[in-house]
C-alpha cells in the first residue's frame, strides 16, 4: 500500500521536494517566494512557491567540471546561503561542503559554480584540537550565515566541526566571474582565495559549531554547538563578550531584533576599532607606574603599630631568618656527631684485634689456616 499523504491544514500548504535535504534557505529579498535547497549528492535547486499550487523547480545546479585528472568532483553539500544582499541584481548562492570548501553559484548566469574556495588555503588555517599545531585536514562546514557587519560591509561567517569560526569578505562577489582555471589545481584555489578573502577569525569556542546568527545591526554575533555553550562576539574587535552554559547540546540559534546594549561597566575605550592582535606595545599597569586609584592605600595612610604589639611583616622576616639559621646549625651538629661515632667505632675494632693477637700463643698466631688444618689431620 502506498503511504497516505498528510492532509493540508487550514492556512498550510504542502510541497514535495527531492531529497536528501540538509539545508534550505528562503531568499531574503522582499516579496520573493524562492527557496534554495540541497544536501549530500542532491545538487542545489531553486524552488518557486508562486509557480502554481504545487510550486515548481525553476533552477538546477550542475556539478563542477572534472578536475585535471579527469575525476568527478563530489558534491557533499551541507549549508546554503543567499548572497543577494550584496548583489541585488544577481542571484548569488554560497554553498558549504563537508570537505571544507565553499562554492559560489549565480543562478541568473549559469548552472555551474563560478569557483570553489578551500577553507584554510594560504590564510585562516585552524589549530589541531588539543595539540595547538596547524590543522591541514579539511574540516566539514557545519553552518554559515551571510550578513552585514558593524561597518556595513557584507561578510559570510563559517563554522566547522573543530570550533573554528571564520569571517570572509564578500566585496568581490558582485563583479565576480567564472574562474579561468580548471578546478582542482592550485592556481584555481589561489584565484578563489583572492575573490573570497579572509577578514578575521573568532577564537575561544569549544566543540563543533552547529549554528551562527548575527544581530540586525551587525555589532555582535552568537554561536552555539555541541560544547553546550552560547558564545557572543563583538564583530568590531572579534572579542568574546560573554558565554553562557546552557546544559545541553545546541543545534540552532536566533537573535532577536531588539537593540543591542553593551554590558554594564564596559570600558568606553573598548569601542575603538581594533583587530585584536598583540602589538607588543601593551604596558603593565604596575610597570608603567600608573597612579593609585580610589581603592589604593597611600604609604602614609598605612596602619601604625600600636604600643604592645609588633609589626607582623618585620617579625615574620626576622623570625624566618632565625629559624633558618637554627636549622642549618642543627644539621651541621648531626653530621659532626655521625663522623665522630664512625671514628670511635674504628678505634674500638682495632683495639679488639690487638687484644686477641696478644692473648694467642706465638705458634698459633703465626700459623695460618692451612697449617692448622694439617696439624689437625696429623
Amino acid at each position: 500500500k502506498e503511504p497516505k499523504e498528510p492532509k493540508e491544514e487550514q492556512g498550510v500548504r504542502l510541497f514535495h521536494l527531492p531529497g536528501p535535504v540538509s539545508s534550505a534557505q528562503l531568499e531574503p529579498a522582499v516579496g520573493s517566494q524562492r527557496i534554495a535547497f540541497g544536501g549530500g549528492e542532491n545538487d542545489i535547486k531553486v524552488f518557486d512557491f508562486s509557480k502554481g499550487e504545487k510550486g515548481e523547480v525553476t533552477w538546477k545546479a550542475k556539478n563542477m567540471p572534472e578536475n585535471f585528472l579527469c575525476l568527478r568532483i563530489p558534491l557533499k553539500i551541507t549549508t546554503i546561503q543567499w548572497a543577494t544582499g550584496c548583489a541585488p541584481e544577481r542571484s548569488l548562492l554560497l554553498v558549504g561542503t563537508s570537505d571544507g570548501k565553499v562554492r559560489l553559484y549565480d543562478a541568473s548566469l549559469q548552472r555551474r559554480p563560478l569557483f570553489e574556495c578551500l577553507i584554510g588555503h594560504k590564510s585562516g588555517q585552524g589549530s589541531g584540537g588539543f595539540t595547538g599545531c596547524g590543522d591541514d585536514t579539511s574540516r566539514p562546514v557545519n553552518c554559515s550565515v551571510v550578513h552585514k557587519t558593524h561597518n556595513g560591509d557584507w561578510s559570510i561567517f563559517i563554522g566547522n566541526t573543530m570550533g573554528v569560526l571564520r569571517e570572509y569578505e564578500l566585496k568581490n562577489c558582485p563583479d565576480c566571474k567564472a574562474a579561468p582555471v580548471v578546478p582542482g589545481r592550485k592556481k584555481h584555489l589561489d584565484w578563489a582565495a583572492k575573490k573570497l578573502p579572509l577578514r578575521r577569525g573568532y577564537r575561544g569556542i569549544m566543540g563543533a559549531i552547529r549554528s551562527v546568527d548575527v544581530h540586525d545591526d551587525g555589532s555582535v554575533l552568537a554561536a552555539v554547538g555541541l560544547g553546550r555553550f552560547a558564545y557572543v562576539f563583538a564583530t568590531k574587535k572579534r572579542k568574546m563578550v560573554c558565554k553562557v552554559y546552557l546544559k545541553q547540546k545546541l543545534c540552532s540559534i536566533l537573535l532577536s531584533a531588539e537593540p543591542y546594549n553593551a554590558a554594564k561597566g564596559a570600558d568606553p575605550a573598548d569601542d575603538e576599532d581594533d583587530d585584536g592582535e598583540v602589538t607588543g606595545e601593551e604596558k603593565d599597569g604596575d610597570a608603567a607606574g600608573e597612579g593609585a586609584g580610589e581603592g589604593d592605600i597611600a604609604p602614609e595612610d598605612k596602619d601604625e603599630v600600636q604600643e604592645g604589639f609588633s609589626d607582623d611583616d618585620n617579625d615574620g622576616e626576622e623570625g624566618g631568618e632565625a629559624d633558618d639559621a637554627e636549622g642549618d646549625k642543627e644539621e651541621l651538629d648531626e653530621v659532626a656527631a655521625a663522623e665522630a661515632a664512625a671514628v670511635n667505632a674504628k678505634r674500638r675494632t682495632k683495639t679488639k684485634l690487638k687484644r686477641k693477637l696478644a692473648a694467642a700463643p706465638k705458634g698459633e698466631a703465626k700459623a695460618g689456616p692451612r697449617k692448622k688444618a694439617k696439624k689437625a689431620s696429623a
